[in-house]
């Protein structure tokens, strides 16, 4: 099990990663870890001494309990506004370790205008495939989520899906690590951005019935290992920062 020092690293990765990427701006969103005692996380930290995400380092980077309340004294920076999204999320689902919480512009383009991200390719990227294939649930209020209760509004929508948009506000991704939680909110977005420009094309058709259900029955699921893409982002990000 990773050290907080590890985890604080790959959350601050990750903000970058997304943040060049355009599904952060300015200072909005956070990316999230569940710490080794399980009982408290490393996020992302808002305040006077904040940069935005762009220029996350790990000293912005706190601990919190997870109600969301600081445990970790930082000159400038306490836990964000929405640090319930992760807190109550982590209390419910054991299994995740890792949380993101963006504002990408596609994806909030689709959920305004009611377009719906289906499965209009295969091969071309399968993990986009199937987070369309398997539905994605989008919870109708725009508001900042700041209190449990909305949080816990957004969850019963969410369900055991490990997305969720956020119509006129973002996305919710959880994943098994940062690193999955990552990889799956890039491909989130690169499904949005597909649906977004098929939708100005006209009427495009989903893939067949025929090729979901080979996809189905082929390929697995969410054990297929991120490692790979992860290596590729935080290579690319190594690259630009140069």
């Amino acid at each position: 099990m990773e050290n907080r020092g590890a985890l604080a690293n790959k959350i601050a990765q990750s903000c970058r990663i997304l943040a060049r990427l355009g599904l952060f701006k300015e200072t909005t969103g956070h990316v999230s870890a569940r710490c080794p005692d399980g009982r408290s996380m490393l996020i992302r930290g808002g305040g006077r001494s904040e940069r935005g995400l762009l220029y996350t380092g790990s000293r912005d980077i706190i601990r919190a309990d997870l109600d969301g309340r600081s445990v970790q004294s930082k000159v400038g920076l306490k836990p964000p506004n929405e640090a319930c999204i992760h807190g109550e999320l982590y209390k419910a689902r054991k299994e995740v370790k890792g949380i993101v919480h963006a504002h990408p512009p596609e994806i909030l383009l689709c959920s305004i205008a009611g377009i719906e991200l289906r499965p209009i390719y295969g091969g071309y990227d399968p993990r986009g495939m199937r987070l369309a294939l398997n539905g994605i649930p989008t919870y109708q209020s725009s508001l900042t989520l700041h209190t449990a209760d909305q949080v816990h509004e957004m969850m019963a929508v969410m369900g055991d899906s490990e997305v969720c948009i956020l119509k006129g506000h973002g996305i919710v991704v959880t994943g098994r690590n940062v690193e999955e939680a990552t990889i799956t909110a890039i491909k989130l977005e690169a499904l949005a951005k597909m649906n977004l420009r098929a939708a100005t094309l006209g009427k495009v058709p989903s893939i067949s019935t025929g090729d979901i259900r080979a996809f189905r029955s082929i390929r697995g699921g969410k054990g297929r290992s991120v490692e790979p893409l992860w290596n590729f982002y935080t290579s690319w990000l190594k690259e630009t920062e140069a």
